[in-house]
């Protein structure tokens, strides 16, 4: 590790939603939590009659549908809302905090496409206004400095 770096948390990163990878965002919730984005890749097992032992390679990674606890505002929620109500596909962008890039203005952001679906969560005194965001992927992950830029 380089002297005196050290990983930063990812408090308040931000969940971000296009109709086109470089199209027009829209900011749509805090997210306290990310959940695997991604597993590793299913394991093929396989053998020989010269093998004296089972051998395995990398297969396919499993479809996943993500849930995401987000905090949210009444006009956030709204738009969510239509999203969900929609069943369309959309661009969806995680965004890392700035104060996490190597280059100003570009920290990482993971994006892909899918449908999603709105869940409130459990509503406690003295708590912050949360739901749960489902978003059936329907792509794989990628990831680039910033925002993608038109290729």
């Amino acid at each position: 590790m380089e002297n005196g770096v050290t990983p930063k948390v990812s408090t308040l990163s931000t969940l971000w939603v296009a109709e086109t990878k470089e199209g027009a965002r829209t900011q749509v919730a805090y997210v306290q939590e990310i959940p695997p984005l991604k597993s590793a890749k299913e394991a093929i097992t396989y053998n020989a009659l010269d093998l004296e032992e089972e051998q395995q390679a990398k297969g396919n990674r499993k479809a996943e549908t993500l849930t995401i606890p987000l905090l949210f505002t009444h006009k956030q929620h709204k738009e969510l809302t239509e999203k969900s109500e929609s069943n369309k596909e959309y661009y969806w962008f995680i965004k890392l905090p700035d104060e996490t890039a190597i280059e100003e203005g570009k920290p990482l952001v993971f994006y892909f496409t899918g449908a999603c679906d709105l869940g409130l969560d459990t509503i406690s005194i003295d708590d912050l206004l949360k739901e749960n965001l489902t978003i059936y992927r329907s792509s794989k992950v990628s990831e680039s400095e910033g925002f993608p830029a038109t290729e």
